[in-house]
């Protein structure tokens, strides 16, 4: 299993702009040695091990979030803040919110080598989805996509949103979504 390069560099742009560079020097230097080289020579369009995001998301866990994984999904809703500026925002705000979760059904095959992102029970102000079919997820990754989720919600014109993961697992995680228009 393979993540694209720039959800990485999301996650460490998000680390820095939130909790500094010091945080993300702390970050880094509770990973292995390994994982330390390849995030120096991570780019926006390759792939990468899932691995890397893994471990990134448990230091996190372990460096900032005092043993939880509130950060990660705080982290997650920061990335997507960062990710859609300048026009990506405009066009974010223009879409209706079932579109939001069609987009992120096709979205993720853009961000992880396999895998499947499916939204239902839809109706106003709610949706379930749950993505499946991976390998070497934790918590802290499901978290961040949470965060992601809800950031994007926002962007796209909510006034509240709120996204939490059910059921965790290292293959795949159920998610319910609320937000208000």
């Amino acid at each position: 299993m393979k993540i694209k390069g720039v959800a990485i560099r999301g996650t460490t742009r998000a680390i820095e702009s939130l909790h500094g560079k010091a945080a993300l020097e702390r970050v880094r230097s509770t990973l292995p040695a390994r994982i330390r080289d390849q995030l120096d020579q991570v780019t926006p369009l390759e792939w990468y091990p899932v691995e890397i995001s893994a471990s990134i998301h448990l230091a996190v866990r372990e460096v900032l979030g005092g043993g939880t994984w509130t950060v990660n999904h705080d982290l997650g809703r920061h990335a997507a803040r960062q990710d859609f500026t300048g026009i990506y925002k405009a066009m974010i705000r223009a879409v209706q919110y079932d579109t939001v979760w069609d987009r992120l059904e096709r979205a993720w095959k853009q961000y992880a080598s396999s895998g499947e992102a499916k939204w239902f029970d839809r109706g106003p102000g709610t949706s379930k989805g749950y993505i499946s079919g991976v390998g070497g997820y934790n918590a802290g990754m499901w978290s961040s996509i949470a965060g992601r989720c809800e950031g994007l919600l926002i962007l796209s014109g909510a006034r509240g949103a709120s996204v939490s993961m059910v059921d965790p697992g290292n293959t795949q995680c159920h998610f319910e979504a609320m937000w208000l228009e």
